[in-house]
């Protein structure tokens, strides 16, 4: 009878190290997106392929953009293309010594003119000074802004005129390890507001392998600039609802079916006249 309880004990803790490893190991393969217009009918369709859990490329019907990773694994540059003529737009990313983004650049063409932004990333103790210039632009800059972190999260910004006077100001709020609100203290007053399940996120596997450890200060410093690297995706939890007191800003939620480790097999938004499904693919 001891020797039976033992045998059953030991299977039972064989089982729950496999799926304790298998959870571990578990990486996404594809994400697949489609939206339909509800009022025609038309379908739009977009590709997120994976390789070890990396993305590699996103497919849209006439748009694929590339990703690239330099030898420490984190993400070098990107290249958009349009498959239907020459436009291109090339986006090149810049890590220090401590991994930390130094510097941001984007190449793209804009009407006749090819157009190149630049960012660069000053790490100052607990702050971030970004500073934006333009190649169209004679000015100094476009955009100056400083942020605060604490505990490896930024929890303020502060934009500055060409005269380095404050004009605006936000605060970061988190509940744990999910951005809850992104508050305007001085200037733009807009508050946004992110509602959460408490189930594992997909986007936060997709963010942790491209950006690496620092991925919660590298996707705060660029999400403005890059739209699939939005600021919620490096939240612990999959985003439910989003809303703010802008009215320029459209207001969505969100309904997810899970797998057998807790992280999303779809979700499911409509916004306006268009239904968009998400499915997610994982190894």
């Amino acid at each position: 009878m001891k020797k039976q309880l033992l045998t059953l004990v030991g299977f039972v803790l064989s089982l729950l190290a496999h799926g304790q490893m298998a959870e571990e190991a578990i990486q996404l393969k594809k994400i697949n997106c489609v939206e339909t217009d509800l009022k025609t009918g038309e379908k739009l369709t977009k590709t997120y392929s994976f390789e070890n859990g990396k993305l590699t490329s996103i497919q849209t019907s006439d748009v694929i953009q590339y990703f690239y990773y330099n030898k420490d694994g984190k993400l070098d540059r990107t290249l958009k293309e349009n498959e239907n003529n020459y436009w291109k737009e090339l986006t090149t990313y810049f890590y220090d010594a401590n991994d930390n983004l130094v510097k941001y650049i984007n190449k793209y063409d804009e009407g006749n003119k090819s157009v190149t932004k630049t960012v660069t990333y000053k790490h100052q103790g607990g702050r971030i000074k970004a500073i934006t210039k333009s190649s169209i632009s004679s000015a100094k800059f476009v955009q100056s802004i400083d942020y605060f972190f604490k505990d490896g999260k930024i929890v303020s910004e502060s934009e500055r005129n060409l005269s380095e006077k404050i004009i605006n100001n936000k605060r970061i709020d988190y509940n744990e390890n999910d951005i809850v609100t992104y508050k305007g203290l001085f200037g733009d007053k807009t508050v946004d507001s992110y509602d959460y399940d408490d189930k594992k996120s997909a986007m936060l596997l997709l963010i942790k392998n491209v950006f690496g450890a620092n991925y919660q200060t590298i996707v705060h410093l660029i999400s403005s600039q890059e739209k699939e690297f939005p600021l919620e995706s490096i939240s612990e939890h999959n985003l439910l609802k989003f809303s703010s007191t802008s009215p320029s800003k459209t207001e969505y939620s969100k309904k997810f079916t899970y797998n057998n480790f807790g992280y999303p097999e779809s979700h499911t938004q409509v916004i306006d006249k268009t239904k968009t499904v998400v499915t997610y693919e994982y190894e």
